[in-house]
């Protein structure tokens, strides 16, 4: 019956009684999967990581293989600033998908953040290179990746690299 409702408030495009009425409903039925998934998709779709951090270990624990859902986590604990919460749900992505390009180049910005804040954190400097060279392998021509490199290449002082991802990412942007 609350679902309805709920639905009923977000076909007529009532996002406040939507979003009320779902939080009435997981006070009744705390353990209501459909009631969690629907307030984590508002929280995601709103932007409002801070409401979204308390639940989504819950809702992952209904779907412990759903990659988006780790990615999700992370991404909205690097947004609240639990850059270690984010690190381990974004570690879990790769867990389980080795290759996940989002991932990849989350860990690889993250620790590429560090090592740009203190240089002589050597174990930033590695896991950002090998994050962001990762990212890069899978998708050659994604700019944030090549955006990344630079970055890092710029900060290592390697101009050799840094001119070729320059090179990659001019031809890219005429294109």
């Amino acid at each position: 019956m609350y679902i309805a409702l709920a639905q009923a408030y977000k076909a007529i495009d009532n996002s406040q009684e939507y979003l009320s009425t779902l939080q009435r409903a997981r006070q009744l039925f705390p353990k209501h999967k459909n009631i969690l998934f629907l307030l984590v998709d508002f929280y995601a779709q709103n932007k409002t990581y801070q409401a979204l951090t308390p639940i989504i270990a819950e809702a992952i624990a209904y779907e412990p293989d759903n990659i988006e859902l780790y990615y999700l986590a992370g991404f909205a604990h690097e947004n609240v600033g639990n850059i270690a919460e984010a690190k381990n749900y974004y570690s879990k992505v790769l867990n389980l998908e080795e290759g996940n390009y989002d991932a990849n180049l989350a860990l690889g910005l993250i620790y590429l953040n560090e090592y740009l804040k203190d240089k002589n954190n050597l174990e930033a400097q590695y896991m950002a290179q090998d994050y962001l060279l990762k990212a890069n392998g899978i998708k050659p021509y994604a700019t944030n990746a090549l955006k990344g490199l630079a970055l890092f290449y710029e900060a290592t002082g390697d101009q050799e690299q840094l001119d070729r991802v320059n090179l990659l990412l001019n031809q890219l942007s005429n294109n």
